[in-house]
């Protein structure tokens, strides 16, 4: 599932606010202690630079956790946080690590190696986390992350945050659907996660949430879209037949990576058009 820039926004605005207060269960896998507290931490400058996460640990040092959910490089944002964070705690200690929450598979070269400069940090894909972790914490904003972790029942864990969820007041209750759901997205389960609300009677109207509306309309217009390109390109493809018979691998191949415009212009040449690359050609 590709990410774009609006949805990650959604993403990281979402686990932010789970992490409002320090995941303890998730620091004790990461980094074998718990935390004391959360450190504010903002560097000034022309474009405004704020690590995700930052905390005080048990045994004094700080850690510093990013959150990912692009496969993309993040080597130097690492780097530079490195930097100013010590710069600002040069008494403590610093381990940093990405934490990936994405769906594609990702795995990085976590550092920098260059003449006179050796870097380092961790990796860690939520995955690798076993969902009980996280459901055995007694935070909710915990629980709610082990839907990016790694289920040996998608299902049953599901239903259990739901049942969670529903003992909250209205409000609340709200909040951690809509958050649940944001965060299922990048699993592929949102449906899943809606019609278990559904059946355990949970107020959950997608179409008066302000944060899911969008979402979902953008999502159905993605299918309808979808929905036309394949009727499309099925229809050419028995035109096809009809006029040159059977077609070989690499038309159909062709055709089923065609977008929509491309798809409708060779519908067009093929009561004209004397063979069947001609009809394939690339549209000028």
């Amino acid at each position: 599932m590709e990410i774009d820039d609006k949805n990650r926004s959604q993403y990281d605005t979402t686990l932010k606010d789970l992490f409002k207060q320090p995941p303890q269960r998730l620091l004790q896998v990461l980094f074998g202690q718990q935390a004391v507290g959360s450190l504010p931490v903002e560097f000034a400058s022309t474009q405004k630079r704020v690590p995700d996460l930052v905390f005080l640990m048990e045994d004094g040092s700080l850690t510093h956790i990013e959150l990912h959910s692009k496969s993309e490089a993040v080597s130097w944002r690492m780097l530079m946080y490195h930097v100013l964070i010590r710069q600002q705690y040069p008494d403590k200690s610093l381990s940093q690590k990405v934490l990936y929450v994405g769906d594609a598979k990702w795995r990085p070269q976590a550092g920098i190696e260059e003449d006179r400069l050796s870097f380092r940090y961790d990796v860690v894909d939520i995955r690798d986390i076993d969902c009980q972790e996280l459901m055995a914490s007694p935070l909710l904003e915990e629980n709610i992350l082990a839907i990016l972790c790694r289920m040996a029942d998608e299902r049953g864990t599901i239903q259990e945050l739901l049942y969670r969820i529903s003992e909250l007041p209205d409000k609340a209750r709200a909040d951690a659907l809509t958050k649940l759901v944001i965060l299922s997205r990048l699993r592929r389960l949102e449906t899943v996660v809606k019609k278990e609300a559904e059946k355990m009677a949970l107020t959950f109207n997608v179409m008066e949430n302000d944060v899911l509306r969008p979402l979902f309309l953008q999502e159905r217009m993605d299918g309808e879209q979808k929905g036309r390109q394949e009727g499309k390109a099925d229809a050419l493809i028995r035109q096809l037949q009809h006029r040159f018979g059977d077609l070989p691998p690499w038309s159909s191949q062709k055709i089923a990576d065609a977008d929509l415009a491309t798809l409708e212009k060779w519908s067009l040449r093929i009561l004209d058009a004397p063979t069947l690359e001609s009809v394939l050609a690339d549209p000028s």
